[in-house]
């Protein structure tokens, strides 16, 4: 297809993205789930919740990972899946295989627990951003943090007492007059203090990283090691305001979408809810943090230029006269990365870009970017083109190519030849299945006790066939 059709098609597929998460045009509490993750606990997630994000590419997510080191505190299936009594360091076949080779749990919460999410080096760390994006704060970064007492104005971690109070009789002024429960209902959106220490429950992350004193009340200051000025001030939607769809405006969005929607005065404004003053107005803050919802492709092959086309919203943002449009960062499982320009953005959170046909196999996260911000990352995988340079036969036959993964006895991932027999009208033809013995990503060695005449190597990502020559 050539970029021409290719971006006739995205246009074509805007019906497909939906806008947001949920509960668009719905005044808070609870705040509309339109950036970043559901707020809701990771231990109520289901099934149906995590492919809301994880919507495909999962079976060669995790056959990429194949020969590559577990990182500690992973949640593996069969953590000793060789048997012999210790701990495998790297994921093979059998780490979530049983030896049946049957499709592994497809649950996801059966795996992966609250750890990747809030019980894993990042979060114990403080670091908040490598999976929320820049909507928050990494913890002793040196981001801004007002070091003057907090004013009148500086919103609350716990209770405002401006005017007017919202439908559950809270005041403005404070983080609850946006931010709290949904009253239980599905799906179960929780309020602030009740996320937050969902994340220490289990003992991973320390409660001091908020708690400065016991004994005193949560202070703005502490809360603002992981939501700084800059990063509240950088939230924001793009609503469904007629005049700039598509473009977050900064005080040009509709209330209840960000920090620094409309402002229409009390009870109509995203600054008052924070602030709880009628003077509190937009900040001139720009670019807003752009969020990623998915991406159409969670998989591509290698050696093919791909477009992919992301969902999210924050993509273009304007102040003024200014026009900020995001770029795209693809970073490799190594932390290496490449910026990627878009073929375009499009109104209604699209943004499509091609990754490289020279992109290496492998899990990669994309991720919208401005000056200074960043979003939260997609994950794609680039799964191997499977090939054949050369099949030579000397006893056995050695295959020498790329993109044949890994090898599980007993598995589908085969190596078969066409091997003839006798001559004449008597000469018969048969597929035969080698016995392997042995097998790289570039190499293999397989025995088929004859001479076939081609071979046929069936991997992971996929088959390719050559002729047999003699060495």
């Amino acid at each position: 297809m050539n970029r021409a059709r290719e971006l006739l098609a995205v246009v074509v597929s805007l019906t497909l993205y939906p806008v947001g998460l949920g509960w668009a045009d719905v005044p808070p509490p609870p705040v509309n789930q339109e950036l970043g993750m559901l707020d809701v606990l990771t231990s109520e997630l289901t099934e149906a919740d995590c492919r809301g994000c994880h919507a495909g590419g999962i079976p060669d997510r995790h056959h990429l990972l194949y020969g590559q080191p577990i990182p500690p505190g992973s949640m593996i299936p069969h953590p000793d899946g060789d048997g012999n009594g210790v701990p495998d360091t790297e994921y093979h076949c059998l780490s979530c295989h049983t030896t049946d080779y049957l499709s592994p749990e497809q649950d996801c919460t059966v795996c992966h627990t609250a750890r990747p999410h809030h019980s894993g080096p990042a979060a114990i760390s403080g670091d908040c951003v490598s999976c929320h994006g820049d909507l928050v704060d990494r913890i002793g970064d040196g981001h801004y943090v007002p070091t003057y007492p907090p004013s009148i104005t500086t919103p609350s971690a716990h209770s405002g007492d401006g005017l007017p109070v919202n439908s559950r009789g809270n005041g403005a002024g404070a983080c609850n007059y946006c931010h709290d429960d949904d009253g239980l209902a599905s799906p179960i959106i929780r309020d602030t203090g009740d996320l937050h220490h969902g994340v220490s429950w289990d003992g991973a992350v320390d409660c001091r990283l908020c708690h400065d004193d016991w004994f005193e009340p949560l202070s703005m200051r502490s809360c603002e090691g992981c939501h700084g000025p800059d990063s509240l001030h950088s939230i924001q939607a793009d609503s469904p305001a007629a005049d700039n769809l598509g473009t977050v405006v900064v005080g040009g969005e509709l209330a209840g979408y960000g920090h620094v929607g409309r402002d229409a005065g009390p009870g109509d404004s995203d600054c008052w809810g924070c602030h709880g003053f009628s003077f509190a107005s937009p900040p001139a803050f720009d670019p807003v943090t752009p969020t990623v919802y998915r991406a159409d492709l969670p998989v591509v092959r290698a050696g093919i230029s791909t477009l992919v086309v992301l969902s999210g919203t924050g993509f273009a943002s304007a102040l003024g006269a200014n026009l900020h449009e995001s770029d795209i960062c693809l970073t490799a499982a190594d932390g290496s990365s490449v910026a990627l320009e878009p073929d375009l953005i499009l109104d209604q959170g699209t943004l499509a870009v091609t990754i490289p046909r020279g992109t290496r196999p492998g899990n990669y996260h994309l991720r919208a970017t401005k000056p200074g911000v960043a979003s939260n990352p997609a994950v794609i995988s680039v799964v191997p083109v499977v090939r054949i340079s050369r099949a030579a036969y000397q006893g056995t036959v050695t295959i020498l190519g790329g993109g044949f993964g890994g090898y599980a006895e007993n598995s589908t991932i085969s190596v078969t030849g066409t091997i003839t027999t006798g001559v004449g009208r008597r000469a018969t033809t048969t597929t035969a299945t080698a016995r392997i013995l042995s097998w790289s990503d570039s190499k293999i060695e397989a025995d088929f006790g004859a001479v076939p005449r081609d071979v046929t190597v069936n991997s992971l990502f996929g088959s390719a066939r050559a002729a047999v020559s003699s060495k």
